[in-house]
């Protein structure tokens, strides 16, 4: 420990008796925090070293940063007394910490398609990982079909409850508002030809096709989905999933299943709360702005829709549901590091899992042309 008369603060007046040696950096901190306040109401500091034939690096070090704090919160510091030798340490401090980061290279055309290959090797072993933890996880889903009993339930609820229940409010009320513009903005264009009565199809086939579904997978996508990654990458960071691993349980039965069965049950209902909601905006815009009455609105509706347009947006949510939870688990299971890599991870699950969930859509969307009556390529 620092010999407590080394160091005395008089005024605005740090004076340095003799030599600090490294030895002592503890104390000289102690010294420096507790007359902190007492400096920063000064609003100036000068380093007393008349009495100092010199100091070792490390406490100079440790002066150093002081000071530099002080400087930026505004506290004027200056030196006087010291000997060249403690002059020409405190100037090589400052001079190591003010040099300037190198210049970056530019990448010649080799390195950048090396590191483009790299990037698109990262991609594709990032879907070649996910196919197979999707299949492990299927795997470990139709064995809790064949064993109900090993499915915790609890969890189960817990997880309908999170991205289920929580999540109406936000599914209702986005649809209803894209109704409502989707229905003016359709309808004024059509009443410009005597065509507004073709409106409520237009909503109707827009909603149910792929307005419900889609809105309401990237909501839950955003929601869910980054919860699971936080969830599973938090687990991975404290080594929780290891724990799990060492004590026999199956992971993916364990942790996986639960939040995909629970999308699956809430999925399809979220979609029908979506094509509800968003249907019901586009009445209200025919009611306000083009003088179509509800009557009229709900008669045209009927024409257009069949039963098949409502259940096709469930079952694809049943696809949707199934990426999410899956895509949200894996970018969670691959967090390696700490709380940067779980935000990492969290980031890539929404983003992932927004990408698969269109191209699903647009395959979904080929196939649902040869199977819906009345349309062909």
């Amino acid at each position: 420990m620092a010999d407590p008369e080394k160091l005395a603060y008089s005024g605005f007046t740090l004076s340095v008796h003799g030599v600090l040696e490294d030895n002592e950096i503890d104390s000289i901190r102690d010294f420096i925090n507790e007359h902190k306040r007492s400096i920063f109401d000064a609003g100036k500091l000068v380093l007393d070293f008349s009495d100092s034939p010199g100091i070792d690096s490390v406490a100079a070090a440790v002066i150093y940063g002081s000071c530099k704090q002080f400087s930026r919160a505004g506290v004027r510091v200056r030196r006087t007394g010291a000997l060249p030798a403690v002059k020409n340490l405190f100037e090589t401090l400052a001079k190591f910490d003010s040099v300037p980061e190198p210049e970056k290279k530019r990448m010649s055309i080799r390195a950048r398609f090396e590191h483009l290959g790299e990037n698109v090797y990262e991609f594709g072993k990032t879907f070649s990982d996910l196919g197979r933890f999707m299949g492990e996880t299927l795997g470990a889903f139709v064995d809790l079909v064949i064993h109900p009993l090993k499915v915790r339930w609890p969890m189960v609820l817990y997880y309908m409850e999170e991205s289920g229940y929580k999540a109406i409010p936000i599914v209702a009320v986005l649809p209803w508002l894209l109704g409502v513009v989707l229905g003016y903005q359709a309808g004024y264009q059509m009443r410009v030809f005597g065509a507004e009565t073709f409106m409520p199809a237009l909503i109707g086939y827009s909603i149910t096709w792929e307005i419900g579904p889609m809105l309401a997978a990237v909501l839950v996508a955003g929601r869910s989905g980054s919860a699971y990654a936080a969830e599973i990458g938090t687990m991975r960071v404290r080594e929780e999933v290891n724990a799990l691993r060492v004590m026999g349980f199956d992971v993916f039965s364990y942790l996986v299943t639960p939040k995909m069965i629970a999308l699956l049950c809430v999925m399809p209902f979220l979609v029908l709360l979506a094509n509800f909601t968003g249907i019901f905006g586009g009445l209200l815009a025919g009611s306000m702005f083009l003088d179509l009455s509800p009557s009229t609105f709900i008669s045209e509706l009927g024409k257009a829709l069949i039963p098949l347009d409502i259940l096709w947006g469930m079952l694809k949510s049943i696809v949707y549901a199934v990426i999410i939870a899956n895509v949200g688990s894996f970018m969670g299971m691959k967090v390696r590091g700490g709380a940067a890599a779980v935000g990492k991870a969290t980031t890539a699950a929404v983003v992932l899992s927004i990408f698969m969930v269109i191209v699903a859509d647009a395959l979904l969307s080929l196939l649902f042309i040869h199977i819906r009556p009345g349309l062909s390529l």
